[in-house]
């Protein structure tokens, strides 16, 4: 877990250290969207990421900073997918052995996905937070190095980098929307853009069906929140990071709930406006315009965390 607090200076630092590993993503204005939604849309697309995902910037972050010993032990991750892309992707680029934990209900596109790398998968636990408990057990007898998800500066770090890409292409902007999951990406990006510009408003997104930080943030302390069905299984989680929810209290604007779906009417629209395919996880923004939570402002930027969605699910989407 994170022992330390993440800093604009750690994400400065993250930025140099995986540029020459990842993209910097383009940041595009959407003329169909900002038309419908009588705004200024501008969508980060971390949907053309390496390993189809965001994740990749923290996974790669944290196992730069290990030690020489840290490498030769190994490493060890939970992930309900694409942050385990991430780690495989830089165990393979860092010549680091490792093991992912995934839940039993993982998603097919992303389990077929990991198979490309070589590490070991180990399939169990009902959710994200049983594969984690899991993975720590495996950890402190194995003596493994944690990748965690979301809870680690470093990992945190990593994610903040595209805050720094979004204000390099568009230093006016007004307003970030960030899907929400454990808070590892919008603790990120908050930090960093409001060390750059403390008037942007942060805003997070999650589903009903898992809201965990949404909860938290009512509770004023990370509670236990009930997982129900949801189609953006890569924010699915029980609990949020202690960490985590300290910094969005300080510098996040807001976190608001969306419809599942609306999740599933703002794939489609995606799609309609621009022609992205994106996983249920990154859809989750638009979902709050159409469900009116966010307002209509100039210079709003969406980032689409990833496109690692399973063929089954796009054709019940788009089935006529």
């Amino acid at each position: 877990m994170a022992t330390s607090k993440t800093n604009p200076f750690q994400i400065q630092n993250a930025k140099n250290s995986i540029s020459r590993y990842i993209h910097a993503t383009p940041l595009e204005k959407s003329l169909a969207l900002s038309k419908q939604f009588n705004s200024e849309i501008y969508l980060k697309l971390e949907n053309w990421q390496t390993t189809g995902s965001f994740k990749v910037r923290g996974a790669l972050n944290k196992m730069l900073s290990l030690s020489e010993e840290e490498k030769q032990r190994g490493v060890i991750t939970a992930s309900a997918g694409n942050h385990a892309l991430g780690v495989a992707y830089a165990a393979k680029l860092l010549g680091i052995s490792g093991k992912i934990v995934v839940p039993e209900n993982a998603s097919p596109a992303k389990m077929a996905a990991l198979q490309n790398y070589g590490l070991e998968l180990i399939k169990s636990g009902a959710d994200y937070d049983d594969s984690e408990a899991i993975a720590w057990d495996i950890q402190k007898k194995d003596k493994l190095t944690f990748v965690h998800a979301f809870s680690d500066p470093e990992t945190i770090a990593g994610q903040g980098t595209i805050a720094l890409e979004i204000l390099e292409s568009l230093p006016d902007t007004k307003q970030i929307v960030v899907p929400v999951g454990g808070g590892g990406l919008i603790s990120g990006v908050a930090i960093a853009a409001k060390a750059i510009n403390p008037k942007i408003k942060i805003i997070g997104v999650q589903s009903e069906a898992s809201p965990a930080m949404h909860a938290a943030l009512a509770a004023d302390k990370v509670i236990e929140t009930p997982i129900f069905d949801t189609i953006a299984d890569g924010l699915a989680g029980r609990f949020v990071a202690g960490e985590t929810l300290e910094f969005v209290k300080k510098y996040v604007d807001d976190v608001v709930l969306i419809q599942e779906s609306s999740i599933v009417k703002a794939i489609q629209v995606i799609f309609e406006a621009e022609h992205f395919i994106v996983e249920a996880s990154a859809a989750v923004g638009i979902a709050a315009m159409l469900d009116n939570q966010i307002k209509s402002t100039q210079n709003t930027v969406f980032i689409l965390t990833g496109r690692n969605i399973s063929k089954l699910l796009l054709q019940t989407i788009f089935a006529p």
